[in-house]
């Protein structure tokens, strides 16, 4: 019986790869936190989309290749171990190919759809401006701008000198995301002056009397003016005439009050003009 037991060899400790597996499951979520913070600073740290979203693509691709190369790493060396020596089990090289795929599932998706989007964005970058975006330099937008806003006050029975003209830009985006310029003009009534020869404020502001009849007559003929300029009715939102446009024009409003009216007139994005600074 001696002899027996003497013969016998000793039992192998299994090994299950436990450490490949628990340093692999506390990167998972570790992953998914960084993936965020790249997403968030690639939202709130560059102006630039271009770089923006350039950043967050190598960013979200690093943490993906980490996250998921951790544990498809410890599933090659486990099974490689495992074809010399037995007593490597399945158990490792199984969690880690399961949380690989959790890693490639979570963090790769996303992380695509990110690259689509900054191909998405470059291609669109590369692409000429449109003919209309082209269209007028700013001195040809300037003036075409005053034309309209000048015959809508006409239209409304107004004189343009008995009221403030104001010019202002902003800059905007045009197709290809390169800056350009949207100019406004806008003319009111001039406020009371001291010496109480304009006209009173609160009058100015007052609607006229009667029903919105009596508003649509005023509105009507600049209606019209907007409409040969290109622009279709819309919902006023608080004015008593809204129009907007899919050409050179981008939207005008019309407003009329007990001792005159305001009119202001929008382009769409030109290239060029101060906006583009």
């Amino acid at each position: 019986m001696m002899t027996q037991d003497m013969g016998r060899s000793p039992t192998r400790r299994r090994r299950h790869g436990v450490w490949w597996i628990v340093a692999s499951g506390l990167l998972l979520p570790a992953g998914w936190i960084a993936w965020l913070l790249v997403a968030l600073a690639g939202y709130n740290g560059v102006d630039d989309s271009d770089r923006s979203l350039a950043g967050q693509t190598t960013g979200s691709a690093f943490v993906t290749l980490v996250c998921a190369g951790v544990p498809l790493t410890g599933a090659i060396l486990l099974l490689v171990r495992r074809r010399r020596d037995r007593s490597v089990t399945l158990v490792g090289p199984v969690g880690c190919i399961v949380l690989t795929c959790l890693a490639a599932g979570s963090l790769g998706y996303p992380t695509v759809r990110v690259a689509q989007s900054w191909a998405a964005d470059a291609h669109r970058r590369a692409q000429p401006l449109t003919a209309l975006e082209t269209s007028r330099t700013q001195s040809e937008a300037e003036r075409d701008l005053a034309d309209v806003g000048t015959r809508a006050v006409e239209a409304l029975g107004e004189d343009v000198r008995a009221g403030q003209v104001d010019r202002y830009t902003r800059g905007c985006p045009l197709s290809n995301l390169q800056q350009g310029t949207e100019y406004r003009w806008v003319w009111s009534v001039r406020s009371g002056s001291s010496d109480g020869s304009g006209p009173d404020t609160d009058e100015s502001d007052a609607k006229p009397s009667g029903d919105a009849a009596e508003i649509e007559r005023r509105t009507a003929p600049v209606r019209e003016v907007f409409r040969r300029a290109g622009l279709r009715d819309a919902d006023p939102y608080g004015w008593d005439l809204r129009a907007i446009g899919g050409g050179w024009l981008r939207e005008a409003y019309a407003d009329t009050t007990k001792a005159s009216g305001a009119v202001t007139v929008e382009t769409t994005c030109f290239a060029g003009g101060p906006g583009d600074g």
